[in-house]
């Protein structure tokens, strides 16, 4: 109860007054705070007092005729504590009471403007795909925000705090830019996702190793390789897919499957052993590549030195699988080399606190796949040194297919005396073989076309330009190829490689304009993909109908027949023709048709690009490449041939003719 200077009781209400003494100008009391009406029993009374200074005193006095002189005055002594605010949270200027608000760096350079006071969180927007780390300065709390890699961050409306930053990652991440797992998961193959894994899933070695046999047999036997030329077309849309498989492939269905197996990838998401980190996946990447290039080195060398397994392999040629098998791995060698070497810059501001325990600098540089490893430290260094040798090898690869076809006229250089080497013609023909002879450089421009698309890729900050880059390079190849036709010895493989070509583009540009990702977007995606696996199908058809005329008696017969009965009929008019001349020292080749024009560049009854034989020992000689300008020294000596008489010329003609036909009639 309320009592006067003599103790009586005061029966009525008073005025109870305060000011703040001892204090700055700028300090006040919240307004209604100042002079209260009080009741004459214990009343609660509440101050909201704001200063710039530490500590403060308050005077307590009623309204009355004494107001604030002797004991009607009561002095308080406040001590002030910092108005302080959640992390991501800054005080804003009140002089009346503590209110938090969005800290200005975030607001200004990453327009985060939702923040709440009360929960002390701030709202990631959908369209901020950041990382914000937090760190300690001199001035308080500092930041270091990164554009987060891939989709280890969450990408939806958010509400995180800043105090535990591993709410900002996605799929069970965590750590510096979400790179690594939270404890106790591992990495999941074929997706970014962390899970509860075991090392029970290394028995999926047994499959993957039986997959390799089976995919190496069915190039083999059904004789899909590049030196047919149906390929090529498949191989780069699906590299071009593969490189922006988040763009163009949005969302995961039975397609994409086929879209991942032939660029050699799982396809499928699945464990593999327990505590699979981002370093390790990289690096597993390249084992399955690696297998079947082995298996395609071993069954080179037993054709080599074994008989009984030549005739096992009949006509195929496993060089010219071992060519497939380098195009099919090439954007995955592509994609290993680019992870290998990325990088990104964490900057910190001045003074803070370093996020990871690294070297003393102004920023740290850190691997892009796991922003918990800095950038070339022993931890790196692997990856790196792997990386640099295949970038090496790729591009002397690439080099060597884009100007090949013109090395052959450089190869009395000594520099150049490679070139003549039989290996190394065997493998290249592979290449060369499908296309006409002005256009043996066009695989080598597909890979150099593929390369700058995946760095483009690569560096850019954004979506819109690797979707630009993809819809212009296939315009810009279809345009070259038009003015070019043909670029293949058979129609069907132009029309088949230009069909992908239209394909990626329509895809390319319809997202293009599309934008965000949507309904629209996953129907154009779905729609290019069915259509490439429906060409998948033609394809496989094809060569399974030419594998049915190669093997089944009858057909092959029907087919051989079909292919010699024209050289025959030529031969004979050639004959009737050059009665006189046809036996001349060079004309009597039988590997030319007797046409030695130099205008005539394939001069070959049977152009030996890519002959039947399995053993590399029995391959062509180099100096049967067409490549290079021919003259009558540079074809396989031919028997000597006989005395133009007479007598037996005509004999000798019907000779060559008849053993023509009797290869047939076998």
């Amino acid at each position: 109860m309320a009592v006067d200077q003599a103790g009586n009781p005061m029966n009525n209400a008073i005025i109870h007054s305060s000011v703040i003494t001892e204090s700055s100008r700028v300090d006040r009391l919240k307004e209604g705070q100042a002079q209260q009406e009080v009741g004459n029993q214990c009343t609660e009374l509440e101050y909201n007092v704001f200063s710039q200074d530490s500590s403060a005193q308050v005077e307590l006095y009623a309204e009355g005729p004494c107001n604030n002189l002797g004991i009607s005055r009561q002095i308080l002594n406040i001590s002030f504590l910092k108005c302080e605010c959640p992390i991501g949270l800054k005080p804003i200027m009140s002089s009346i009471e503590c209110k938090c608000d969005c800290d200005p760096v975030l607001q200004q350079e990453y327009q985060i403007t939702n923040c709440s006071e009360e929960n002390g969180t701030i709202k990631l927007e959908s369209n901020n795909n950041i990382w914000i780390g937090v760190t300690n300065t001199t001035n308080g709390s500092g930041y270091v925000v990164s554009n987060c890699t891939f989709d280890y961050c969450v990408l939806k409306l958010v509400n995180i705090s800043l105090s535990n930053p591993d709410e900002q990652c996605a799929h069970n991440r965590s750590g510096v830019l979400c790179g690594e797992c939270e404890p106790g998961l591992s990495l999941v193959l074929g997706t970014s996702r962390c899970e509860l894994c075991s090392n029970t899933y290394l028995l999926l070695l047994l499959p993957f190793a039986l997959a390799g046999i089976v995919l190496v047999a069915f190039i083999l036997v059904f004789n899909i390789t590049v030196a047919t030329g149906t390929i090529h077309g498949l191989i780069f849309y699906t590299n071009i897919l593969a490189a922006n498989q988040s763009i163009f492939i949005p969302f995961h269905n039975p397609l994409t499957v086929f879209i991942s197996w032939v660029n050699l990838d799982l396809g499928i998401e699945t464990c593999f052993y327990d505590r699979m980190n981002s370093q390790a996946k990289v690096l597993l990447q390249m084992i399955f590549p690696v297998y079947l290039f082995l298996l395609m080195f071993l069954i080179i060398i037993l054709s080599k030195y074994s008989d009984s397994f030549a005739k096992l392999l009949s006509n195929r040629n496993p060089v010219a699988a071992l060519g497939t098998l380098v195009l099919l791995s090439y954007s995955k060698l592509l994609r290993f080399i680019i992870a290998a070497l990325q990088y990104r810059v964490l900057d910190y501001p001045e003074g803070a606190t370093k996020v990871l325990d690294f070297p003393n600098n102004s920023n740290d540089i850190v691997w892009l796949y796991d922003g918990n490893v800095q950038y070339f430290t022993p931890g790196h260094v692997p990856r790196f040194v792997f990386a640099a040798i295949i970038l090496i090898s790729g591009i002397l690869f690439t080099v060597v297919l884009l100007f090949g076809q013109w090395f052959p006229r450089c190869s009395k250089w000594k520099l150049m005396k490679w070139t003549k080497n039989t290996y190394y013609n065997g493998f290249m023909d592979a290449y060369h073989a499908p296309f006409t002879p002005k256009h043996r450089y066009w695989v080598g421009l597909l890979l150099f076309s593929l390369i700058a698309h995946n760095l483009i890729t690569a560096l850019a900050l954004d979506t819109s330009l690797p979707v630009l880059s993809a819809g212009s390079i296939t315009v810009g190849l279809n345009i070259f190829k038009s003015q070019n036709y043909p670029v293949y010895k058979i129609r069907f493989n132009d029309l088949l490689e230009t069909l992908f070509f239209l394909n990626l583009a329509i895809l390319a540009y319809g997202t293009l304009y599309i934008g965000n990702i949507n309904e629209s977007q996953v129907i154009i995606s779905n729609i290019s993909m069915a259509v490439a696996f429906i060409l998948l199908v033609v394809i496989v058809c094809y060569h399974c109908y030419e594998y049915i005329l190669k093997t089944v008696p009858v057909l092959q017969n029907a087919l051989k027949l079909r292919k010699m009965i024209p050289r025959v009929r030529k031969l004979e008019r050639y004959e009737m023709e050059n009665k006189e001349t046809w036996t001349n020292a060079g004309r009597c080749d039988p590997y030319t048709d007797g046409a030695m024009e130099e205008d005539d560049p394939d001069r070959y009854i049977t152009p030996p690009i890519i002959r039947p034989a399995t053993r590399p020992d029995q391959l062509r000689e180099p100096a049967l490449d067409v490549l290079a300008p021919l003259t009558t020294e540079d074809y396989r000596p031919a028997p000597p041939p006989p005395q133009a008489t007479a007598d037996n010329a005509p004999k000798v003609t019907h000779t060559v003719i008849d053993v023509i036909k009797s290869s047939i009639n076998e």
